[in-house]
């Protein structure tokens, strides 16, 4: 049965959507959608190693929510250990990990704080999807309108965790004429549940002690981060998001919604030469990418800062816009940013290379030089 559910998944994802949802009234877009930010005018630049570290080392945290789901996950115990790259953090103490079960809205994730030495954070990761096939089916959904949540009473919490000095970011426009992908907005939904409360709890503790909010996800974990930073930031918490493998998350609107309220620095979209899942949903479906992308040009593992181009817009035809949609790639390409992601085991794909998993495992996909 397995090679059918496989079949009726591709099926899917290639045919045209029949949405469930009635299309939502014409709106006119806020700018094309190669706008957004454009903090570069001339050719591609690089990051930073400073930059490179930051990355790299969000790549290991949010690896470590794939310790995190249905029997036989190891799960993540407290104060911070667990089989992945826990032991790299010992300054980390774990909150609340959650997982919401095996369906389409399913969530899992954990909430942990980051004291010093390490950067005073409070840390929000989301885990991506395990199966292949629950992917596809994922990514081939419908889509809604988006509503934001209502705001939160502001005057109770610390000023520090505001994304202004004073605490007061005016009143935070409507988004109109939005919609976002409804398999997200429902895993987000059912994860906010817990997460909001918690991390509500941590800011009025730990806000005034100079603790920020840094949020992470990995794959359709990085869309469903998307939307918790829209929340935070409507609730006007002041917060930073770093996604990997993110796929699109709505429509044009939405896309320019996201720009506006979380502008470069705050919002870091990462993507890898030939994954596929930044290209999904598709565009001619109406799906549309919100900036500021990094492009990771280098196909095998590990990068270099110079293997990392800094795009321009939304969607900038020079980065993963170029590439064309190879699900096989789901297995590679989209699991390699820095680290290979998605396997709970300690040092993660470094084992993996040391013939670790058997010789049936195809190494020659790494190609890792030290």
């Amino acid at each position: 049965m397995r090679p059918l559910r496989l079949l009726v998944a591709i099926s899917l994802i290639t045919a045209p959507v029949a949405f469930a949802n009635p299309i939502l009234p014409q709106q006119i877009p806020l700018s094309p959608a190669t706008s957004g930010p454009k903090p570069h005018d001339h050719d591609h630049e690089h990051i930073s190693p400073s930059l490179f570290a930051s990355f790299e080392e969000l790549s290991r945290i949010v690896d470590i929510t794939y310790c995190i789901g249905n029997p036989p996950s190891p799960g993540i115990n407290h104060p911070f250990i667990c089989p992945s790259h826990c032991s790299q953090f010992p300054s980390f103490q774990l909150i609340q990990s959650w997982n919401t079960g095996p369906l389409l809205s399913d969530s899992c994730g954990y909430i942990a704080l980051s004291h010093p030495p390490a950067e005073k954070r409070v840390i929000v990761a989301f885990r991506g999807t395990y199966s292949v096939t629950n992917a596809l089916v994922d990514l081939s959904t419908g889509r809604q309108e988006y509503v934001p949540y209502p705001p939160s009473n502001r005057s109770s919490l610390p000023l520090s965790v505001y994304s202004n000095a004073d605490g007061d970011d005016g009143e935070i426009p409507k988004c109109e004429g939005c919609w976002a992908h409804s398999g997200f907005l429902e895993s987000w939904r059912v994860a906010s549940e817990i997460v909001v409360p918690v991390v509500d709890g941590l800011l009025r503790k730990w806000g005034e002690h100079g603790y920020r909010l840094e949020l992470v996800g990995h794959s359709l974990g990085g869309a469903v981060a998307g939307l918790a930073a829209l929340e935070f930031r409507e609730r006007g918490w002041r917060g930073r998001v770093t996604t990997f493998g993110e796929p699109r998350i709505g429509n044009e609107n939405l896309a320019e919604y996201i720009n506006l309220l979380l502008p470069p620095p705050t919002y870091r979209r990462l993507t890898h030469k030939s994954d596929p899942v930044p290209l999904l949903p598709f565009s001619k479906w109406g799906f549309v990418h919100h900036a500021t992308e990094y492009f990771i040009e280098k196909e095998d593992l590990p990068p270099t800062p110079e293997d990392i181009r800094i795009c321009e817009g939304n969607e900038d035809e020079g980065c993963a816009a170029s590439g064309s949609v190879n699900m096989l790639q789901l297995l590679w390409s989209h699991r390699d940013y820095f680290n290979r992601l998605g396997l709970c085991v300690p040092d993660g794909w470094r084992r993996v290379l040391d013939g670790a998993w058997g010789p049936w495992w195809p190494k020659k996909q790494f190609k890792f030089h030290e």
